[in-house]
């Protein structure tokens, strides 16, 4: 495969159990989990527990360390989440000054083509005097867009979304989807989201421009922590036994 390596993981493992303590009967959060991730793969993970989540998204932020196994990210690649977005953003500023952070594309990659934030922002509504209000003073509706629309901004080669996904609107949707079929670097995917799913299947249903399925990768966790491929669309197959 020609893309970049971004995120490697061999056997990894994980429980809150202490390492001197693991044993057979030893009760695991992330069990065996195998794969290689490259710049362009989108991967979307099914969890039985919030907790089994909650470890993952953890162990790719680099709050937790594997117990066994082991998780390579690349050099130079930061991974960045949505909810960290959200979370960074100065409530009391404007959208417009936010923007300004060196976090964020002038220019990002959209649809194929690099575009000017000011385009990004009329695709989602965000115009005229919106830009210029203060975070805090946002309706729900257009803070979930300018979500989005930073999501399509950043700076990154690697993404984990979950928080956002069940509350876009149907213009957020829509963005998102456009700006994840062309993103070059990685997606991950965290939880089967209902809205989200439907909306991908609709999109590829109506269109022809997708020359394949967006995932390439579902791994599903049994409620032993085993990590399962379900589907694999990778040029070269990672064996999960």
């Amino acid at each position: 495969m020609n893309n970049k390596l971004l995120i490697s993981c061999r056997n990894l493992c994980y429980s809150a159990t202490s390492a001197e303590d693991i044993s057979p009967d030893t009760m695991w959060d992330i069990r065996k989990l195998n794969l290689e991730l490259h710049s362009g793969e989108r991967i979307i993970f099914y969890f039985k527990t919030e907790e089994q989540k909650n470890v993952l998204w953890r162990l790719f932020e680099k709050k937790l360390k594997p117990k066994t196994g082991s998780l390579r990210i690349s050099a130079n690649t930061h991974i960045h989440t949505d909810q960290g977005l959200l979370d960074g953003l100065d409530k009391t500023s404007s959208l417009q000054q936010n923007l300004k952070s060196k976090l964020f594309e002038e220019r990002p990659w959209f649809g194929g083509k690099r575009k000017t934030l000011d385009t990004l922002m009329y695709k989602l509504g965000l115009t005229r005097r919106i830009q210029y209000f203060p975070v805090n003073d946002l309706s729900d509706q257009n803070l979930i867009r300018f979500w989005a629309l930073m999501i399509a901004a950043t700076k990154t080669r690697v993404f984990l979304l979950d928080r956002l996904l069940p509350l876009l609107d149907e213009i957020s949707m829509s963005f998102l989807l456009e700006w994840m079929e062309s993103f070059p670097g990685c997606i991950i995917v965290f939880g089967e989201h209902t809205n989200f799913l439907n909306a991908i299947e609709s999109r590829q249903d109506k269109q022809i421009t997708f020359s394949k399925p967006l995932f390439d990768l579902v791994i599903s966790f049994t409620s032993f922590g085993e990590a399962k491929t379900l589907i694999n669309n990778q040029e070269k197959f990672i064996d999960n036994n």
